[in-house]
């Protein structure tokens, strides 16, 4: 068999068309279908942080709910600066069922302190030990939260001729500051 300018030219397009269709066709999809499994694989990398973020933000959503929690808890155990009388009054009622006499109670220069007003009281009570340490433990059980700042007592030794029982030999005079956390810290009001 012979061939001829016309077989040697059909056997170059024959040839040519597979190797046109590899470098302008097969090549540059398979470089896109390259490009795409790395962007695939970066963007899974990716995916994989993005998991772990969200993990870590739903505990800080859920370190966020508890925290909410406790300071509704808190909250509780805080009364606005309107209910301050009623804490004194409680305290009034825990000194009277303790039998002791509260000379005097003063509300101190307030402060603010985080958001929260600190006014403190400075209390006078007279008494015996045992009636004094039963008023402070029944203030700690209070469900509202108030703070003994200073407490100073000093035994009265005036004798039992005196005829008075609320000072017979053995009371104390104590002296303390009792310090009321209140909500509302944009309230400046003295409270007396």
């Amino acid at each position: 068999m012979k061939f001829g300018i016309r077989d040697y030219a059909f056997l170059a397009v024959l040839t040519a068309v597979p190797l046109s269709a590899w470098f302008f066709v097969f090549q540059p999809r398979n470089e896109d279908i390259d490009h795409a499994r790395r962007e695939i694989l970066s963007m899974d990398t990716t995916l994989a942080r993005l998991d772990t973020l969200t993990d870590q933000v739903g505990d800080v959503r859920n370190r966020i709910d508890e925290a909410e929690v406790r300071l509704a808890e808190f909250g509780r155990i805080i009364p606005n600066a309107e209910e301050v009388e009623d804490l004194l009054a409680e305290m009034h009622r825990i000194a009277d069922d303790r039998r002791l006499s509260i000379d005097s109670i003063r509300a101190l220069k307030q402060n603010t302190v985080q958001g929260y007003l600190e006014i403190p009281h400075r209390v006078s009570l007279k008494g015996d030990f045992t009636a004094i340490y039963e008023f402070l433990s029944d203030l700690e059980r209070l469900p509202r939260l108030v703070r003994i700042q200073s407490l100073e007592i000093e035994r009265d030794l005036m004798s039992s001729n005196r005829g008075d029982e609320a000072f017979r030999f053995g009371m104390l005079d104590a002296e303390m500051v009792i310090v009321v956390y209140c909500d509302g810290a944009g309230q400046q009001e003295e409270v007396e």
